[in-house]
């Protein structure tokens, strides 16, 4: 349920493959260093939600427009998929802001905070 994507088509495949599922989605560099801060954290919120799909998305030389295209303001940066509705949350997710994503998927996981 953690995957890394590193272009649009892939992008657009993982979510239309998940389209029945929660997606949340880590945006990332190897550079940043809040980044690496948060990684264990956004891998055992992965582990602890097996029916949620993870993925990561690295900016890379190669794949640098796909963040500009998907409006990425900062990273990391975190976005979440609701079967149905789509594209449901951007959030800041360093780890000031961590729990507010760990927050919203428990919500959109339950239905409750």
């Amino acid at each position: 349920n953690l995957k890394t994507v590193n272009t649009l088509g892939e992008y657009k495949e993982a979510l239309d493959e998940e389209r029945g599922k929660i997606v949340v989605v880590r945006f990332f560099a190897t550079w940043c260093k809040a980044c690496k801060a948060i990684q264990p954290s956004f891998y055992r919120m992965a582990s602890l939600y097996p029916h949620i799909q993870f993925l990561e998305v690295p900016v890379t030389n190669e794949n640098a427009n796909l963040h500009q295209g998907l409006e990425v303001p900062s990273l990391p940066y975190g976005h979440i998929y609701y079967p149905g509705a789509g594209l449901v949350e951007e959030l800041k997710i360093s780890k000031k802001y961590f729990p507010n994503l760990v927050r919203m998927v428990r919500w959109y996981d339950t239905g409750s905070c």
